[in-house]
């Protein structure tokens, strides 16, 4: 009985090293057809209003830059609603410009997709979806369009 059980515990834990414990890195999307993504990849826009820059937590515990808008950062917004686990790094104007780079799909528990986007300075972002217009792909359930664009309220064309 104690070979089984020790077998058991090699074949687990070779398991977890094989696997990482369920946290895959996440895969660039952005040609993938499904997602329709590749037309909106390298187009300029620019903040129609303040946002900030912060480093968030996410479910997996890695930390990421993402690009917020003010209800998620600012506590006079009348809908403030905090981002969890959230460090503000630099609060930006607006006209601050960024191009969209890829789309991301996360392959952990979360599943879903996230827009890259570069600022003028280099840095890449992950896109909060409240920069974005709805999409079936960022809001299951509330747009059955395949169309990505930009939130008219947040971003605008750069010129």
């Amino acid at each position: 009985m104690k070979k089984v059980t020790f077998g058991i515990m090699i074949l687990a834990m070779i398991a977890i090293l094989v696997n990482g414990c369920g946290q895959r890195a996440d895969t660039d999307v952005t040609s993938y057809a499904k997602y329709n993504f590749s037309s909106f990849a390298g187009t300029v826009w620019k903040t129609k209003v303040k946002v900030a820059l912060a480093d968030l937590k996410q479910y997996t515990g890695k930390h990421d830059l993402n690009l917020l808008i003010p209800m998620h950062f600012d506590p006079t917004h009348p809908d403030f609603t905090p981002a969890h686990d959230m460090q503000i790094i630099e609060l930006l104007p607006p006209g601050t410009r960024l191009r969209i780079d890829r789309l991301m799909k996360d392959n952990g528990n979360w599943g879903g997709v996230r827009v890259t986007a570069t600022l003028d300075d280099g840095k890449v972002v992950f896109l909060e979806d409240g920069l974005l217009a709805k999409n079936r792909f960022i809001c299951r359930g509330d747009s059955d369009s395949k169309e990505w664009s930009v939130n008219p309220d947040m971003l605008e064309k750069a010129e």
